[in-house]
Protein backbone atom coordinates (compact mmCIF):
# COMPACT_ATOMS: atom_id res chain seq x y z
CA UNK A 1 0.00 0.00 0.00
CA UNK A 2 1.33 3.39 -0.90
CA UNK A 3 2.03 5.77 1.93
CA UNK A 4 0.06 9.00 2.11
CA UNK A 5 2.76 11.60 2.25
CA UNK A 6 2.09 15.26 1.84
CA UNK A 7 4.25 17.22 -0.48
CA UNK A 8 6.54 19.64 1.30
CA UNK A 9 5.87 23.34 0.92
CA UNK A 10 8.28 26.23 1.08
CA UNK A 11 8.26 28.73 3.94
CA UNK A 12 5.04 30.73 4.29
CA UNK A 13 4.68 34.46 5.09
CA UNK A 14 4.85 37.84 3.42
CA UNK A 15 7.78 39.13 1.44
CA UNK A 16 9.47 42.39 2.31
CA UNK A 17 8.09 44.00 -0.85
CA UNK A 18 4.52 43.05 0.10
CA UNK A 19 4.94 44.50 3.60
CA UNK A 20 6.40 47.77 2.30
CA UNK A 21 3.56 48.05 -0.25
CA UNK A 22 0.91 47.61 2.45
CA UNK A 23 2.60 50.18 4.71
CA UNK A 24 2.72 52.64 1.81
CA UNK A 25 -0.98 52.19 1.02
CA UNK A 26 -1.93 52.62 4.68
CA UNK A 27 0.19 55.80 4.84
CA UNK A 28 -1.48 57.30 1.77
CA UNK A 29 -4.96 56.50 3.08
CA UNK A 30 -4.07 58.01 6.47
CA UNK A 31 -2.63 61.16 4.89
CA UNK A 32 -5.83 61.77 2.93
CA UNK A 33 -8.30 60.75 5.66
CA UNK A 34 -6.94 62.74 8.63
CA UNK A 35 -7.53 66.22 7.13
CA UNK A 36 -11.03 65.18 6.05
CA UNK A 37 -11.87 63.95 9.56
CA UNK A 38 -10.60 67.21 11.05
CA UNK A 39 -12.82 69.19 8.68
CA UNK A 40 -15.81 67.07 9.70
CA UNK A 41 -15.40 68.20 13.32
CA UNK A 42 -15.74 71.86 12.27
CA UNK A 43 -18.75 71.07 10.10
CA UNK A 44 -20.39 69.24 13.00
CA UNK A 45 -19.82 72.17 15.42
CA UNK A 46 -21.18 74.66 12.88
CA UNK A 47 -24.24 72.47 12.25
CA UNK A 48 -24.82 72.16 16.01
CA UNK A 49 -24.79 75.97 16.29
CA UNK A 50 -27.41 76.14 13.55
CA UNK A 51 -29.53 73.62 15.47
CA UNK A 52 -29.07 75.68 18.66
CA UNK A 53 -30.22 78.76 16.74
CA UNK A 54 -33.38 76.91 15.71
CA UNK A 55 -33.98 75.72 19.29
CA UNK A 56 -33.70 79.25 20.68
CA UNK A 57 -35.99 80.55 17.94
CA UNK A 58 -38.59 77.88 18.76
CA UNK A 59 -38.51 78.61 22.48
CA UNK A 60 -38.83 82.36 21.82
CA UNK A 61 -41.78 81.85 19.45
CA UNK A 62 -43.62 79.44 21.77
CA UNK A 63 -43.03 81.61 24.84
CA UNK A 64 -44.26 84.68 22.92
CA UNK A 65 -47.35 82.76 21.79
CA UNK A 66 -48.10 81.73 25.37
CA UNK A 67 -47.55 85.32 26.45
CA UNK A 68 -50.01 86.59 23.82
CA UNK A 69 -52.67 84.03 24.75
CA UNK A 70 -52.40 84.55 28.50
CA UNK A 71 -52.19 88.34 28.29
CA UNK A 72 -49.42 88.86 30.79
CA UNK A 73 -47.50 92.06 31.38
CA UNK A 74 -44.60 92.44 28.92
CA UNK A 75 -41.88 92.12 31.58
CA UNK A 76 -43.06 89.19 33.69
CA UNK A 77 -41.92 85.63 34.38
CA UNK A 78 -43.30 82.79 32.33
CA UNK A 79 -42.84 79.04 32.73
CA UNK A 80 -41.61 77.03 29.76
CA UNK A 81 -41.48 73.35 30.68
CA UNK A 82 -40.00 73.46 34.20
CA UNK A 83 -37.95 76.61 33.53
CA UNK A 84 -39.13 80.05 34.65
CA UNK A 85 -38.14 82.50 31.93
CA UNK A 86 -37.91 86.24 32.48
CA UNK A 87 -39.88 87.97 29.72
CA UNK A 88 -38.87 91.25 28.10
CA UNK A 89 -41.34 92.94 25.76
CA UNK A 90 -43.29 89.68 25.54
CA UNK A 91 -40.27 87.54 24.53
CA UNK A 92 -37.77 85.59 26.65
CA UNK A 93 -35.03 87.78 28.06
CA UNK A 94 -31.33 87.11 27.50
CA UNK A 95 -30.87 84.89 30.53
CA UNK A 96 -28.99 81.62 30.99
CA UNK A 97 -32.35 80.00 31.82
CA UNK A 98 -33.27 80.44 28.15
CA UNK A 99 -30.48 78.02 27.18
CA UNK A 100 -31.82 75.54 29.75
CA UNK A 101 -35.33 75.83 28.29
CA UNK A 102 -33.93 75.22 24.78
CA UNK A 103 -31.98 72.17 25.99
CA UNK A 104 -28.59 73.74 25.24
CA UNK A 105 -27.00 73.75 28.68
CA UNK A 106 -25.21 70.36 28.51
CA UNK A 107 -23.26 70.99 25.30
CA UNK A 108 -22.70 74.73 25.32
CA UNK A 109 -21.01 77.40 27.41
CA UNK A 110 -23.55 80.17 27.93
CA UNK A 111 -22.78 83.64 29.28
CA UNK A 112 -24.15 87.16 29.12
CA UNK A 113 -22.03 89.48 27.00
CA UNK A 114 -23.82 92.62 28.19
CA UNK A 115 -27.32 93.58 29.28
CA UNK A 116 -29.74 91.94 26.89
CA UNK A 117 -27.24 89.77 25.01
CA UNK A 118 -26.49 86.09 25.54
CA UNK A 119 -23.49 84.37 23.89
CA UNK A 120 -23.51 80.60 23.29
CA UNK A 121 -20.33 78.67 22.40
CA UNK A 122 -19.82 74.91 21.96
CA UNK A 123 -18.33 73.67 25.26
CA UNK A 124 -15.34 72.02 23.61
CA UNK A 125 -14.33 75.40 22.11
CA UNK A 126 -14.98 77.54 25.20
CA UNK A 127 -11.86 79.48 26.17
CA UNK A 128 -10.06 78.78 22.88
CA UNK A 129 -9.23 81.16 20.04
CA UNK A 130 -11.88 79.43 17.89
CA UNK A 131 -14.58 80.51 20.39
CA UNK A 132 -14.03 84.12 19.25
CA UNK A 133 -15.39 83.15 15.82
CA UNK A 134 -17.66 80.13 16.41
CA UNK A 135 -20.58 81.34 18.52
CA UNK A 136 -24.27 82.20 18.56
CA UNK A 137 -25.76 85.45 19.91
CA UNK A 138 -29.25 85.93 21.35
CA UNK A 139 -30.20 89.61 21.63
CA UNK A 140 -33.44 90.10 23.52
CA UNK A 141 -36.31 92.18 22.19
CA UNK A 142 -35.52 95.91 22.39
CA UNK A 143 -39.07 97.22 21.87
CA UNK A 144 -42.58 95.75 22.27
CA UNK A 145 -42.88 95.57 18.47
CA UNK A 146 -39.60 93.73 17.84
CA UNK A 147 -38.70 90.08 18.15
CA UNK A 148 -35.34 88.96 19.58
CA UNK A 149 -32.43 88.63 17.18
CA UNK A 150 -30.82 85.18 17.13
CA UNK A 151 -27.75 85.13 14.91
CA UNK A 152 -24.55 83.20 14.34
CA UNK A 153 -21.33 85.12 14.87
CA UNK A 154 -20.28 87.12 11.80
CA UNK A 155 -17.30 84.83 11.14
CA UNK A 156 -18.95 81.53 12.14
CA UNK A 157 -18.48 78.82 9.52
CA UNK A 158 -17.41 75.20 9.30
CA UNK A 159 -13.82 76.38 8.81
CA UNK A 160 -13.77 78.70 11.85
CA UNK A 161 -15.45 76.12 14.08
CA UNK A 162 -12.63 73.59 13.57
Amino acid sequence: MPSARRPQRGPSGFTLIELISVIGVVGVVGATAVPRLTALAGEARFASLQVAQGSLSSVAAIAHGQFAIRGRTPDSMQTYGDVALPMVNGYPGADEKLADAAGLAPGYAVHARDAGTLVIVPKDLAGSAAADQCYLVYTQSRTPQSAPVIALGAAASAATCS
